[in-house]
């Protein structure tokens, strides 16, 4: 049996472990969360980098019946980022600069091309219409093409961002 002046000492070292427990525990989820949002989001670049060959496919299509004057629309579906712009806020302390701007950069792309692809149509019926253009056909099968570019640029940050070497794309790393 322990003795009376031992017995706080025990009681305290109980405390502290149980403490120290507690804590491990909830650093331990804090870590799994981080490594969670990081596989996700690189899931996520992998859905990315399988969508684009279908979007490459509908400018093309959409540039070359511009090309002879014949339109088809643009519509398809958005890209996959509902994981990115969930666990963003979380993730950005664990992120280096690199693959910070680096995500900025694909997923802003993406959104932007998602948007002019879904207004494409009303545009160019419009300045056909409004006859706002002298040649709304090169004019638009231009931007299609340029959508094409950026496809091509996102193709490449996120095979450098999964390559796990993400692009300097503003060369703001003091590590270049």
């Amino acid at each position: 049996m322990a003795s009376p002046e031992s017995s706080p000492w025990a009681a305290l070292a109980g405390v502290l472990l149980g403490a120290l427990l507690g804590e491990g525990c909830r650093y331990a989820r804090y870590r799994w969360k981080v490594y969670r949002n990081k596989k996700l989001l690189r899931a996520e670049l992998q859905t990315v980098q399988a969508q684009l060959p279908q979007k490459r496919d509908i400018l093309q299509q959409a540039i070359s019946q511009l090309k002879e004057q014949r339109f088809i629309p643009t519509l398809s579906c958005r890209i996959v980022a509902a994981g990115y712009y969930r666990v963003l806020e979380d993730l950005y302390p664990h992120l280096s600069l690199r693959e910070r701007t680096c995500l900025h950069i694909i997923f802003e792309r993406l959104r932007i091309a998602d948007e002019q692809m879904d207004g494409f149509e009303d545009g160019f019926l419009n300045a056909v219409k409004d006859q706002l253009i002298d040649n709304p056909w090169g004019t638009y099968a231009g931007r299609l093409e340029e959508l094409l570019k950026s496809y091509s640029d996102v193709e490449h940050l996120c095979a450098s961002y999964l390559a796990g070497k993400p692009e300097d794309v503003f060369s703001m790393d003091p590590t270049n």
